[in-house]
């Protein structure tokens, strides 16, 4: 039986804790790393080459949505689940490279179903999203604008209509230059605009801001 290498990233350690002693009650898995925030996960995806990764989304710096994204851009075969406690970041989590979406009051059978279809090439979501919240998120009603932006895109969407560069939003968010102007694009995909200016007047019009 081949044992899958999973990896654990949440700040939390003792939901890490929690994690690993329910994964080495199953034969074929094995934890190989545990990281507490984006930098230790980083390193230990490199270093390690897990095949599935279990995600926080809610953690301080960099959050798991961002992560995501940076590691499927570095590992693209990386298979990443995101473990959370709130279920309005699914659409986000997908659309960064997320092959799963877990609430973390998953039971542990649930767990190791999802850790299997993961590396089988399957996307699990748990059974604890109604599937009124899922139609509602992955396909909202026709004419209905959504925009899906993640905390730390409204925190940059702010910071843009109060006038902050991307230089002075890197410094006060403790972010890379271009991790801002990344995360600035995808805001303007997400509205549907082209510039600051139409960013914050579509943001004004949706209540974003």
């Amino acid at each position: 039986m081949d044992t899958i290498r999973i990896l654990l990233v949440d700040d939390h350690q003792v939901v890490r804790e929690g994690l690993r002693h329910m994964l080495e009650l199953e034969a074929d898995m094995e934890v190989v790393g545990e990281a507490s925030d984006a930098k230790e996960a980083l390193t230990q995806v490199e270093l390690l080459s897990p095949e599935v990764i279990l995600m926080d989304i809610k953690m301080p710096g960099m959050d798991g949505i961002e992560l995501t994204r940076q590691l499927k851009e570095k590992q693209p075969s990386c298979n990443i689940i995101m473990l959370t406690l709130y279920d309005e970041y699914l659409t986000e989590a997908i659309e960064a490279g997320a092959v799963g979406y877990l609430l973390k009051d998953v039971k542990r059978e649930e767990l190791a179903r999802a850790i299997r279809a993961v590396h089988q090439g399957r996307s699990p979501l748990n059974l604890s999203l109604s599937r009124d919240r899922l139609t509602e998120l992955v396909a909202p009603a026709e004419g209905k604008q959504r925009a899906y932006l993640s905390e730390r895109e409204l925190t940059i969407l702010r910071m843009i209509a109060d006038g902050v560069t991307t230089k002075e939003i890197a410094n006060q968010l403790f972010l890379s230059q271009a991790s801002v102007k990344r995360s600035v694009h995808r805001i303007f995909e997400k509205l549907g605009v082209y510039n600051r200016s139409e960013a914050v007047s579509e943001a004004y019009k949706r209540r974003l801001i």
